[in-house]
């Protein structure tokens, strides 16, 4: 006696040569929402441009809520997170003489300085800090950084916060 023979296993050259199944009804196209009154586009200047905070906002509470909601790169955010523990905690500010150079941002975050020179240029180009000058004090003429929330991301942070508060908890 013989044992029954195990289903054979399909390779991908049988799959290759299996016809496709015929479709009984034709396909139809998704259905195309209708245009409701949408914002105006906004200028890439305007949403790079830094928000403006309201009274009850803190803001490194929205920058790293920002920051974690962005989709920038994983070494621009991890940059981003540390500089904000260097700043003042309301206006985002850094001390003049606590401005981290690129080997101490490269040593706290474990990347190399060209990874830092990267993401720093990363934040900036989108609007989550910017150069200042500074014009009266013993650093006179010496360039800072400030962070800043962009316009747009600080929009859609106070909706998503919106929403969330919306939601129960159980």
């Amino acid at each position: 006696m013989t044992a029954p023979a195990a289903p054979r296993i399909p390779t991908p050259g049988d799959l290759a040569r299996r016809q496709p199944p015929k479709l009984s009804t034709p396909a139809r196209p998704a259905p195309v929402p209708k245009p409701s009154a949408a914002p105006a586009p906004v200028r890439a200047a305007d949403a790079i441009a830094p928000g403006v905070l309201k009274n009850k906002e803190h803001f490194r509470k929205y920058f790293m809520y920002g920051m974690r909601a962005s989709r920038m790169h994983a070494h621009a955010r991890l940059v981003g997170h540390d500089l904000v523990w260097r700043t003042n905690h309301a206006t985002g500010r850094i001390s003049p003489n606590r401005q981290p150079s690129l080997e101490v941002l490269a040593l706290a975050t474990g990347l190399n300085t060209g990874q830092v020179g990267v993401a720093l240029q990363i934040l900036h180009t989108r609007g989550w800090f910017r150069y200042h000058v500074l014009q009266e004090g013993p650093r006179k003429g010496q360039t800072v950084i400030a962070l800043t929330i962009p316009a747009a991301a600080l929009e859609n942070i106070r909706t998503l916060l919106s929403s969330n508060a919306d939601e129960p908890t159980s």
